[in-house]
């Protein structure tokens, strides 16, 4: 029987450091839900119902303090703190808006792979092309059935098996088994439940890619369903167009996960504030004391009851004496935490830092390997996988043109300098600086949009300024002329 369900290796041995990070960044609902597995009980082997009360409280008590999910949005907002630049012919315009079918655009989809590269280090993307009757499609299909290629997102929790056959002199994805959760209807019409389900991306034993669906309603035995692709010349792909990204390179491997080591300082510091606060608990209160008391005085006291206060002054006997304990303070689950702290810091800063990664010698162009760091590292893998899946789009829907999909890798804080914007200007205008350069300088600022290119910002001053010069003598308004 085929085991579609098989599980790789590595990918088994993955699963602790995602589910940690997953775990870590989703917040302090989800670490204290998984109890034990994050916080261990201090008494374990007591399994009384006393004890576990205990536990509760002690887990109650605890702080977790979320410094990597907020590390994760903050590197993934300074990626996007400028504009990406998206290159694509007219018949591909629709992926600003809609690039998986389900209304998410393509500037929305990167951004949620940044954010899983940066906690697992790894995610998928599949150019698909919706199936029709016939089992084959093809720009004339998609034309008649109004469907488009369409760019799906795979967590790498779905990437489970895949292997890899040389073709000539390269490597190509030979078998990619992707395990999706659809939600299927009740019998009566209302309700919804999860059901597992299995797609196949296959090279033949002839060099062509099919695509399999397979469900659990024959046990696993066989594919459901089983469509051959065709570009949009009405050719067989011979390739899988499917993409795995990573932290490090676009190649299956499973690389590390960005975020792994401050996760786990952040587990660590979650403990020692279930500690701080549980000594805060027991022994952060004053404890009042007597001593030289007789059993009549006791009995006395313990009838009449025993106040705190200014106004409530204790009556002793001879000889008796009386005070008030206070623990002296143990600062050292609070170093503990103070020192994961710093920790926290300084790696979340290493993935910024230059030359914290290197770059592949593709990748490298004309900057120093040495001086890449994490995070550009990613945001180049991530714009060089969605230039690589426009252009799979293009070919499906048999069109040419430029296509490219640029991130922003420069993360410090951009600022518009009122004094520099000045110069600059007065540059342009005596003939020191090219207009196109300071065209330049305002884009990287946002002021004008990044995707515009030097023809469509001049092309666009032309149009108003032949806008602002109307006939006078003529308003279109018919009113009187304008002094202004």
């Amino acid at each position: 029987m085929a085991d579609v369900q098989f599980t790789r290796p590595e990918y088994d041995a993955a699963q602790s450091r995602w589910s940690l990070v997953r775990d870590v960044c989703k917040g302090s609902e989800t670490v204290k839900k998984r109890g034990d597995l994050y916080l261990p009980r201090p008494n374990p082997s007591d399994k009384t119902d006393d004890n576990k009360l205990r536990y509760k409280s002690y887990q109650a008590r605890a702080v977790f303090y979320n410094a990597t999910g907020r590390t994760k949005n903050s590197l993934t907002g300074a990626v996007f703190r400028t504009w990406p630049t998206l290159t694509v012919p007219g018949a591909l315009d629709y992926v600003n808006k809609d690039v998986d079918g389900r209304g998410i655009s393509i500037y929305q989809q990167s951004q949620s792979v940044i954010g899983h590269l940066l906690e697992v280090g790894r995610q998928g993307l599949l150019v698909d092309y919706p199936s029709v009757a016939s089992g084959a499609v093809s720009r004339a299909d998609s034309e008649a059935s109004g469907i488009r290629p369409t760019i799906a997102s795979y967590v790498a929790e779905a990437i489970i098996n895949w292997k890899t056959r040389k073709v000539g002199g390269q490597y190509l994805l030979s078998l990619i088994v992707l395990k999706e959760v659809v939600d299927k209807d009740t019998a009566d019409g209302f309700g919804v439940e999860a059901k597992d389900q299995y797609r196949v991306l296959r090279l033949t034993d002839e060099g062509t890619y099919q695509q399999e669906l397979w469900s659990e309603e024959n046990g696993w035995a066989e594919a459901m369903d089983i469509v051959q692709p065709l570009d949009g010349a009405g050719r067989p792909w011979r390739i899988i167009p499917f993409m795995f990204l990573g932290s490090e390179n676009n190649d299956s491997s499973i690389d590390d996960a960005p975020l792994y080591d401050m996760a786990e300082i952040n587990i660590g510091h979650y403990r020692n504030s279930a500690d701080y606060e549980e000594a805060s608990y027991l022994v952060g209160q004053p404890q009042p004391w007597m001593a030289g008391l007789d059993e009549q005085w006791r009995d006395h006291l313990e009838e009449t009851g025993i106040y705190l206060g200014s106004r409530a002054p204790w009556l002793l006997p001879a000889n008796g004496s009386c005070g008030m304990l206070q623990a002296q303070p143990n600062t050292l689950a609070k170093e503990a935490m103070d020192a994961k702290e710093d920790q926290m810091v300084a790696l979340g800063a290493r993935l910024i830092e230059r030359g914290s990664a290197v770059k592949t010698a593709t990748q490298a162009d004309n900057e120093s390997a040495a001086e890449h760091s994490v995070l550009s590292l990613v945001v180049s893998n991530v714009s060089e996988a969605y230039t690589q899946c426009l252009m799979w789009m293009a070919q499906f829907l048999n069109i040419s043109g430029d296509i490219e999909y640029k991130l922003n890798q420069d993360f410090s804080q951009i600022t518009l300098d009122a004094t520099i914007l000045a110069g600059l200007f007065n540059a342009v205008q005596g003939g020191r600086l090219p207009v196109t350069d300071f065209w330049q300088y305002l884009r990287d600022r946002g002021i004008i949009n990044p995707e515009k290119d030097d023809d469509q910002i001049r092309d666009e001053l032309q149009e108003d300024a032949s806008s602002l010069n109307l006939d006078d003598e003529d308003p279109p308004d018919g009113g009187q002329p304008s002094n202004t």
